[in-house]
């Protein structure tokens, strides 16, 4: 399974959800997603934190491909490493929603084959805008198994239709803001 080949190469930097969905051969995974890995530290035999993760990762994926990956970049700029690394690992129809801090404007991409839809995203939880963009209620989700939820919030995002700008990706990084996200929490 693709998601087991992850968990071998670390790629799980914190993991909330990880395991099979009752829909034979897909699993979910929930947590922070790591694109591009930190150094190796030989002398401690650890690696330093992740240089570009997908926060708030959402993906569901069969044997060997993603279907859906969802999440949150702080810069728009670790999208051309995400392509990189995983093109060949997506589905040919995957759906790709990455809420990304730097944003511009809210827009579609296409990349390498793939649709993406780009949201610019300040603050908020990834999940909780997924559930509200793909018009899944809480109702819908009660009684499921974590990684079930994923599978019905997939279900329900091939009814998405942005209503967005595509712009090409070039377009995307030379707009890129310098907005952060904003802070919450306990001080």
């Amino acid at each position: 399974m693709l998601l087991d080949q992850y968990e071998k190469e670390e790629r799980f930097w914190l993991k909330s959800v990880l395991g099979a969905t009752s829909t034979d051969g897909l699993h979910a995974f929930r947590g922070e997603f790591v694109v591009l890995e930190g150094e190796l530290k030989a002398s401690a035999g650890k690696r330093t934190p992740p240089k570009a993760l997908i926060k708030q990762a959402v993906i569901l994926a069969d044997a060997d491909k993603l279907r859906m990956v969802a999440g949150n970049f702080e810069s728009v700029d670790e999208l051309p490493e995400f392509v990189a690394r995983f093109k060949d690992e997506l589905a040919d129809d995957c759906v790709l929603v990455l809420y990304i801090d730097n944003l511009a404007e809210s827009c579609q991409v296409d990349i390498e084959g793939s649709h993406y839809v780009l949201i610019e995203f300040r603050e908020g939880m990834v999940w909780n805008e997924l559930t509200e963009a793909f018009y899944v209620e809480k109702a819908d989700l009660k009684g499921m198994s974590a990684e079930d939820k994923v599978a019905v919030v997939y279900q329900a995002s091939k009814d998405f239709k942005p209503n967005y700008p595509t712009k090409t990706l070039e377009e995307v990084l030379a707009t890129k803001t310098n907005a952060k996200r904003e802070a919450w929490g306990a001080v």
